[in-house]
């Protein structure tokens, strides 16, 4: 865990491995620990060293180290912090105040990154949005960003012809429908080839296991023939998505980024779901039963790009071949 403090439960484990094997090497108590070596030689050479250390005053001086609060630099007024508002004020950058400060040897002169956390910290009378370049309210994090440790996912590009063409039956496209002030949603479903709709009412909102439980409930309906793909947005809520296919053998297939009308068919439903239950509708409150009314009069509308035929009817006649 690069960047993160190490926990009380990781000094108990620290003292417990050094009681146990005194001796042990710093690369095989770092593996166990699933932290770097280094990190684990320097909290054991502050706190007394392999003999004398102990969870509980490790954790103590820690905490005593964390609280020290320190008034900022530029809050306490002065000419130096008038200076700096005044030049910030008239378009010069930090970098530029801080160097002419540095040839004139200014007594007390903070260092640009003082200056660039007294702006977005409010210490000084200014705006980041008013004296940055940037103009950024908010302030992006300095350090290099690492490449992500997260597993590709499944890209739609790699759909094959048979899911693209609707060529057969089971290949399915989700999505959320997001319930007043973000407090509740509704999954939806709609099959490729028959267009046949499903949804479910998420009382508790979108979070990634609610999801994964509304999911597993829906194809729990599904025949197991028809259980061939699904294709999802980006979204943070299909996070759990390898429990579900492992499980039901499905193939999986994510949209590009900011691309959700790559599944098309989806977004083009909700807007018959969306008739039914407007914007700012509080799902929690909608039971299921009115959930099924709405899908059954959808699934048994005759549709022109069906040649007429209900999604219902195509539906139940591909559940029943095998």
């Amino acid at each position: 865990m690069p960047g993160v403090a190490l926990l009380s439960v990781e000094r108990d484990a620290i003292a417990s491995c050094l009681a146990a094997e005194p001796e042990i090497g710093w690369a095989e108590l770092g593996r166990r620990l699933g932290r770097h070596p280094t990190t684990l030689s320097r909290e054991i050479a502050r706190n007394g060293g392999r003999g004398q250390y102990r969870a509980c005053g490790a954790q103590a001086r820690a905490d005593t180290r964390r609280a020290r609060p320190r008034e900022p630099m530029l809050a306490a007024p002065g000419e130096v912090r008038d200076r700096i508002t005044a030049e910030l004020k008239l378009g010069r950058s930090p970098d530029a105040i801080t160097a002419d400060m540095a040839v004139e040897d200014v007594d007390g002169r903070p260092c640009t990154e003082t200056i660039y956390q007294s702006v977005y910290g409010g210490v000084l009378d200014v705006k980041a949005r008013d004296c940055l370049r940037s103009r950024r309210p908010r302030r992006r994090c300095r350090q290099a960003r690492h490449e992500s440790k997260r597993p590709a996912l499944p890209n739609i590009d790699a759909r094959p012809a048979v899911v693209n063409d609707r060529a057969e039956c089971g290949h399915w496209e989700a999505d959320q429908i997001i319930g007043a002030r973000n407090a509740s949603s509704m999954l939806t479903l709609t099959e490729r080839v028959t267009r046949y709709s499903l949804a479910l009412a998420m009382p508790n909102g979108y979070a990634a296991i609610d999801v994964l439980a509304g999911l597993v409930e829906a194809f729990e309906q599904i025949p197991v023939h028809l259980r061939r793909s699904v294709t999802f947005d980006q979204g943070s809520e299909w996070a759990a998505w390898q429990t579900l296919a492992s499980t039901y053998d499905l193939d999986v297939w994510f949209c590009d980024p900011h691309s959700p009308w790559q599944r098309g068919q989806i977004e083009n439903q909700n807007r018959a779901w969306r008739w039914w239950f407007p914007r700012g509708t509080n799902l929690a409150s909608i039971p299921q039963t009115r959930i099924d009314h709405a899908a059954a009069i959808i699934n048994n509308q005759r549709r022109r790009n069906l040649d007429y035929q209900t999604p219902a009817a195509l539906y139940a006649a591909a559940s029943t071949v095998h």
